[in-house]
């Protein structure tokens, strides 16, 4: 309890000293208006621009991130994927001409290599190195 009287009589005991000059001053600065706070927003004055530059445009035939066209590539349609519609199945004749015709070439090519293995082997056959080729004594 006497904790509560020595507190009560420091408050009384500040208010009693304060003058009544500066009381009249906070009093007047009360009184006034609040000040205003006004926040100038700035004008945008400046513009982004981003161009995407592809690196290596310029060294390759086709760019590095284009997959190119293969041989067994399923054929290029206009149909929708998801369609339910039942597509034709059509035959082309100058590409099953060309499948032929690159089956020709690589059976003859493979002949050709063999061929000139033999021959090879047949004049070669003794040298150092020619074990690795012709694989040992003649057949």
């Amino acid at each position: 309890m006497a904790v509560h009287v020595i507190y009560a009589w420091a408050v009384c005991a500040l208010i009693g000293a304060q003058d009544d000059p500066s009381l009249a001053r906070i009093k007047s600065a009360l009184q006034k208006p609040a000040p205003t706070f006004v926040i100038v927003v700035p004008k945008a004055d400046f513009r982004v621009n981003i161009d995407a530059i592809r690196p290596f445009v310029g060294l390759f035939e086709l760019p590095p991130w284009v997959t190119p066209p293969g041989d067994f590539d399923a054929p290029k349609t206009n149909r929708d994927p998801h369609s339910g519609t039942i597509v034709s199945v059509g035959f082309d004749p100058a590409v099953a001409a060309h499948s032929v015709w690159r089956a020709v070439r690589t059976r003859e090519a493979h002949k050709e290599v063999i061929e000139a293995i033999t021959q090879y082997c047949a004049l070669h056959r003794d040298e150092p190195g020619a074990v690795g080729i012709c694989g040992g004594p003649p057949r």
